[in-house]
């Protein structure tokens, strides 16, 4: 039984460290910040548009904007939390999700335990229970 419970205990372990250690995985060396940020400024820049200084006295005809034509973009994506705002929102979350399951399984550790005391007390059993004429379990309303 103890065995069972550390091979538990390890891999609930193993599931809450997973995401800590593909936080691990990003980049940290100076190298690997040097090449992608070398990568990033080396895409180019998106053009500025041109405004005319002169406006003329005649109204201009109504021109139909042209499509907008989606730019590949080349540059690496690095998967990394924009700020401390959201790397404490993606803890907390975590923390939130691991501590419903643990109260979930705390309930269904209980209601197991309940229903092994049950039916070793041979609680419903027809033949040996004081409940031999009515071997239905107890409703609010007896």
């Amino acid at each position: 039984m103890r065995g069972i419970r550390i091979v538990i205990l390890v891999a609930f372990a193993a599931l809450v460290l997973s995401p800590l250690t593909a936080a691990a995985q990003v980049p940290s060396s100076p190298a690997a910040k040097a090449s992608i940020e070398k990568e990033l400024s080396q895409t180019p820049a998106a053009p500025q548009e041109v405004k005319p200084e002169t406006q003329s006295a005649a109204p201009a005809p109504a021109v139909k904007p042209a499509k907008k034509v989606p730019e590949k973009r080349t540059e690496t994506i690095v998967p990394a939390f924009s700020g401390i705002k959201e790397r404490t929102a993606v803890f907390v979350f975590y923390v939130w999700l691991w501590l419903s399951i643990v109260v979930l399984i705390y309930f269904l550790r209980l209601w197991v335990k309940e229903s092994d005391r049950v039916y070793h007390a041979k609680y419903y059993e027809p033949d040996e229970s004081p409940r031999k004429a009515n071997p239905m379990p107890p409703t609010l309303g007896d």
